[in-house]
């Protein structure tokens, strides 16, 4: 089925509901990748699934990079360390994430564990939740996201 196109242009709010449509359609996609074994691919989509997220995150604040590294890092100074926000386990586990798909997409012989593949999926779908609750805090109303993933 044929996705809706996305807005040419918006407010800060419309780029916030197309990255976090995104992420549940990675969140999705890691799923389904989880179930046919293909782990790679399924941390992949998870690790998307947050940079997905991450991104949604600060396009309410204008912000934008040219690199994950980048993005990461932003996330981390702004709304770990100065804003506090969200939890150090959050940054701690991002890049662990962020590791273990660059290993298993550039490293000829890495594949993830089963359990990696899961806690990965697992906390795409945690850091989803708590981006879209403090995205709607900051904003004060719900924000209702298509094909949104459910609760594991």
């Amino acid at each position: 089925m044929r996705q809706p196109e996305p807005p040419e242009s918006g407010t800060a709010e419309d780029l916030l509901r197309e990255r976090l449509r995104m992420a549940c359609q990675f969140i999705d996609d890691a799923r389904s990748e989880e179930q046919r074994e293909s782990y790679n691919t399924a941390v992949n989509r998870a690790y998307y699934a947050l940079f997905k997220t991450i991104s949604a995150l600060q396009a309410l604040d204008g912000l934008a990079f040219r690199s994950h590294g980048q993005a990461m890092g932003a996330f981390n100074r702004e709304y770990i360390h100065m804003r506090a926000c969200f939890p150090s386990s959050y940054g701690t586990r991002l890049h662990y994430i962020m590791q273990l798909r660059h290993s298993s997409d550039y490293d000829d012989f890495s594949i993830p564990t089963v359990q990696q593949t899961l806690d990965a999926i697992d906390f795409a779908v945690e850091f989803y939740f708590a981006v879209k609750t403090y995205c709607e805090t900051r904003l004060g109303h719900t924000l209702t996201i298509p094909s949104e993933p459910h609760k594991t």
